[in-house]
């Protein structure tokens, strides 16, 4: 993996919201017992009229040293941060320059970014010594409105706000999950760090100027109303949802998040342009590249159409964009972190541009 020189790169955050179907409710698509949170970015924002988790651009206002303050007058110490990197684990060219800092940097942009497009403050009052486990609480008794545009016209308020209401960002909550980073052909370029975290309990969420709808689904549910040409899913969302279908309990979601925290991987495509088609080829894939320029996005040329390239590569880890419109997701002897995702070609409603 070369260095890279991060041209046209905005670092960011994005956070998948998870949380029990109430109780009573029938279970999700795919019998499974959670849903996720989404919202559908309107006509004038960023990534317009798109599905997509909370989240956005990383702001240095998060990376304060007051920050670490806060957090150590509620009993936390060098060694709690030091637990959000572990030693040894990957380290991408988003945590490159100090892990650790980083990823309670890119933690706080994620709760920053949810509170000001959805009003949820995902927050703690509780110091250390007096808590038993992990808690995912939101901070409700504010001036959420108020607070909202205090924080979107300067980052900074964040801090403010929690000084003032006497809470920290509930960092040890939010699991490191994965890792995108946009392709170099495209303009606006986003390194994003994609966090999980649960809810203890489902909040009601608004829409704002920058979100149309926002809904409680269950990861199957969504992916079959993507087949509504009003619904734009890109391939991150899109591959994130599928991979969440795996789980059925809320539960094993949890522990499995718990146990890869500090250890999400780069997803970053090479393109294969086949006969009848282009594959976006992921990191695990046969046909990966040994090494990865991300400034200048590498194009493999073949001569075999995509299902001959798919049924002759011993691992597979793809989208598939078949000239005939049909799109897929394919894994093929492929256990990201000894998960066996089985051999699968999913067939997928991706977005591909705004």
């Amino acid at each position: 993996m070369k260095n890279v020189i991060r041209k046209n790169l905005r670092d960011a955050a994005s956070l998948i919201v998870l949380s029990k179907r109430a109780s009573g409710a029938p279970l999700g698509g795919g019998s499974c017992n959670y849903d996720v949170l989404l919202q559908t970015r309107t006509q004038s924002a960023s990534f317009k009229k798109a599905v997509v988790f909370p989240g956005g651009v990383y702001e240095s206002a998060d990376a304060s040293s007051e920050w670490l303050q806060l957090l150590k007058s509620f009993g936390y110490s060098q060694l709690d941060f030091e637990a959000l990197h572990s030693a040894g684990a990957p380290v991408t060219p988003l945590f490159q320059n100090n892990p650790v800092q980083r990823q309670i940097a890119l933690r706080i942009t994620a709760i920053r970014e949810t509170f000001e497009e959805l009003g949820l403050l995902i927050c703690s009052r509780i110091p250390k010594k007096d808590k038993q486990g992990v808690d995912t609480c939101v901070i409700s008794d504010i001036d959420v409105k108020y607070w909202q545009d205090q924080v979107s016209k300067d980052p900074s308020k964040l801090l403010t706000l929690c000084k003032e209401v006497q809470c920290y960002p509930a960092i040890w909550s939010l699991y490191y999950w994965n890792n995108w980073m946009s392709p170099a052909y495209m303009k606006t370029r986003f390194d994003t760090a994609f966090f999980v975290t649960i809810l203890n309990t489902r909040p009601t969420v608004k829409e704002n100027s920058e979100v149309a709808k926002v809904e409680w689904l269950s990861p199957t549910e969504i992916l079959d109303q993507s087949w509504q040409p009003d619904i734009l899913l890109y391939p991150p969302q899109n591959y994130e949802l599928n991979r969440l279908v795996h789980w059925s309990d809320l539960k094993e979601i949890e522990a499995f998040a718990r146990q890869r925290s500090s250890s999400g991987h780069l997803l970053y495509h090479a393109s294969v342009h086949a006969t009848d088609g282009t594959i976006f080829v992921l990191p695990g894939d046969s046909l990966y590249p040994k090494s990865v320029d991300y400034n200048n996005h590498t194009v493999i040329k073949s001569n075999r159409t995509v299902v001959e390239l798919r049924e002759t590569s011993k691992t597979a880890h793809r989208f598939e964009f078949h000239y005939n419109s049909e799109n897929y997701i394919v894994y093929k002897n492929f256990k990201p972190d000894n998960v066996d995702m089985g051999d699968k070609v999913i067939k997928v409603r991706v977005t591909l541009s705004s």
